[in-house]
This record gives C-alpha cells, structure tokens and sequence, in this order.
C-alpha cells in the first residue's frame, strides 16, 4: 500500500511540476514585457516632456519675434507717412505760382 501511495504522490509531483514550469517561464516573459513596457513609458515620458519644453521656447521665441516685427511695421508706418508728407509738400511748393 505504501508503495502505492508514493506513487501517487510521485506522480502529482510530477505531474505539478509540468504545470509549474510553464508557468514560470510564461511569468519571466511578462516580466521581462512589464520591464520593456515600462522603459517604453519612462522614455515616452521625458520625449513628452522635450517636447513640452520646446513648445515653451518656440512659443517666446514667436512671442519676441511678433513683438520685433510690430515694432519694425511701426516703424515703417513712421516712415511711410513722413514720405507722404514731404512728397506732400514737394507737389505743394510745385503747384503755388511763382513771383
């Protein structure tokens, strides 16, 4: 009876280990996917983060330039209009008759 029951036994253990091992392997695959999902995210995270960083800088930068160019149209307004006064006053001085 003895011998019976250790090969009951023996074939439980067995037929357990069967199934633990498959089990194991399949546990260090996802822990290995779990590591690489979680460099994937980490990296992911600091692109993000560049990205965020360099959507600031652009978004000064365009601040500076528009401001720049605002200040270069006014500028030219300036300009423009001084030239619309003299060559108003050019056409006048041509247009009274001369003494």
């Amino acid at each position: 009876m003895d011998s019976l029951v250790d090969g009951v036994l023996l074939l439980a253990l067995v037929a357990t280990s069967a199934c633990v091992v498959p089990m194991y392997l399949k546990l260090k695959r996802l822990d290995r996917a779990q590591a690489e999902y979680g460099a994937a995210v980490a990296a992911s995270g600091l692109v993000l983060t560049q990205a965020g960083e360099a959507v600031r800088s652009f978004s000064g930068e365009g601040r500076e330039i528009l401001e720049a160019l605002s200040l270069k149209i006014e500028e030219a307004r300036a300009a423009l209009a001084d030239l619309e006064a003299s060559r108003a006053s050019l056409l006048a001085a041509r247009s009274e008759p001369r003494a």
